[in-house]
């Protein structure tokens, strides 16, 4: 493949200018609480950017719509709504999280269990599902700028992988949350130029829907192509709900706000602007579709279906406009993964195991930290195991089963015995995920089997535990 200089200087001059936010981030970074909650004053629309920068990924942009190129709309019924219910539900949740006056997911856990080793437990779990995902973005980010570029997938990923973990090093979350700004209004912009584009170029969304349904009636089915049953749906909603009020960053995001009505504010507005911004990406999805099937262009891997409609479809100009959106959502992401397993190593691994334990060495603590998963991820990047839907399923499933209902419960229901709820994670999180390497058994969704697993364990334990109480203190551990 030929290497295209006028999109490859458009990729080094995005990558220089977030290079250079980490570099202002680094000025910005003092202490140990900058780095990990921008010194808790994240304020109202630069939190709300920064989620939405975040939430938007490889997954969504690449994986999403070659999620729609192979199987159809039925996307919208199998995951996003499960995760639009996933914001609604950190909502109704905020005004607990922030009364614990903690920082991370596990500090929580072990502060409503009453047990300090369950930090550990819950920060390995939090560890596993961070690298997966920073894997698939570093898959996506590769595979799209290896086929608008020409540069081969095996220089670009780790490209790609140093200039990230370069800027999430230097600043924290201060570097993350500006260039998340930037990030996240460039992307949102772009797709929905990228959409009224492909709209005008093939007669409207009316005709692009209708040329998608003459291809395959399928394509606009509520289930799509065999891809989901109506059990499979219930359990991808599950699953995709379970990911977003169990995500360690998330949580991290909600207590780096200045106050509760901030983090209120940024997820209701989050959540409108996702919405939409959805909506338009399956619309995007379909257009693709359409327009690849019209050309007589296929690929041999769903994932290469936008970069393909880009270096073989659409005009340069209207190209670097949306690779810049697609690197966007990427790198937003990605950073904002890699600045959690940093905080998360630091906070809930190195600080419960070492004692007296400085500000200073839990910031050189996070930030080799950060280097280190970095590094990992984008040696196993360079010969992914799955595709990006494939792996980001997974890791719905270790998150959901792990943690939606032990969390949940405990966070409403004090009185829970921690013992029944470390029970329930643990033993929800393996049987899931067995389940799911197992190959799910009988056509039983794996969230099903984990998420049941834990409310078991948890009404069992606690039934059990609960006639002889242990002191339900952190001090007593």
């Amino acid at each position: 493949m030929a290497v295209n200089p006028f999109y490859l200087g458009t990729f080094v001059v995005y990558l220089v200018i977030v290079l250079g936010i980490g570099v202002w981030g680094y000025t910005k970074t003092d202490t140990v609480e900058d780095f990990w909650v921008y010194g808790r004053d994240l304020g109202p629309w630069l939190a709300t950017w920064s989620f939405v920068a975040n939430f938007v990924s490889a997954v969504s942009v690449i994986g999403f719509i070659g999620a729609v190129y192979g199987g159809g709309y039925a996307i919208m019924t199998g995951i996003v709504f499960g995760l639009m219910l996933g914001i609604s539900a950190l909502y109704f949740v905020v005004h607990k999280v922030r009364e614990l006056n903690q920082v991370t997911l596990p500090d929580i856990i072990a502060e409503v269990t009453g047990r300090e080793w369950a930090r550990p437990i819950a920060a390995t779990v939090l560890l596993g599902n961070a690298w997966v995902y920073l894997i698939m973005q570093l898959v996506g980010a590769s595979l799209l700028v290896t086929t608008i570029t020409g540069v081969p997938y095996k220089y670009m990923v780790w490209v790609i992988g140093v200039v990230f973990i370069a800027y999430t090093v230097l600043g924290g979350l201060v570097s993350v949350a500006w260039t998340d700004l930037l990030q996240g209004t460039l992307m949102v912009g772009t797709v929905f130029v990228a959409l009224a584009y492909m709209a005008l170029d093939l007669g409207g969304i009316t005709a692009i829907n209708s040329q998608f349904a003459a291809m395959d009636p399928a394509n606009v089915a509520p289930l799509g192509k065999g891809t989901y049953t109506a059990i499979g749906v219930v359990g991808s909603i599950v699953a995709f709900f379970g990911t977003i009020f169990t995500g360690g960053n998330y949580i991290i995001r909600i207590n780096a706000t200045r106050d509760v009505r901030t983090a209120k504010f940024h997820l209701a507005a989050s959540g409108v602007i996702l919405s939409v911004f959805y909506a338009a990406l399956v619309w995007l999805g379909g257009a693709t579709t359409v327009a690849l099937d019209g050309t007589g262009l296929s690929v041999d891997n769903v994932d290469k279906a936008f970069p393909v409609l880009i270096t073989e479809y659409l005009p340069t100009e209207i190209g670097v406009v949306i690779i810049l959106a697609v690197m966007s959502a990427i790198l937003s992401t990605t950073d904002t993964r890699l600045h959690t397993t940093g905080v998360t190593t630091s906070n809930d691994l190195y600080d419960y195991f070492a004692s007296d334990v400085s500000n200073d060495q839990k910031l050189k603590v996070s930030r080799y930290a950060t280097i280190f998963f970095g590094l990992t991820a984008t040696a196993v990047a360079v010969n992914p195991p799955g595709t990006i839907i494939t792996l980001y399923t997974f890791r719905a499933i270790l998150l959901t089963s792990a943690f939606l209902l032990p969390v949940y419960a405990a966070l409403y229901w004090r009185g829970l015995d921690g013992r029944a709820v470390l029970a329930s994670m643990s033993l929800g999180a393996i049987l899931g995920v067995g389940w799911k390497l197992g190959g799910e058994f009988f056509s039983v969704p794996a969230t099903f089997v984990g998420v049941g697993t834990a409310l078991l364990v948890l009404i069992v334990g606690h039934f059990i535990w609960a006639e002889k109480p242990a002191a339900q203190t952190v001090a007593s551990d």
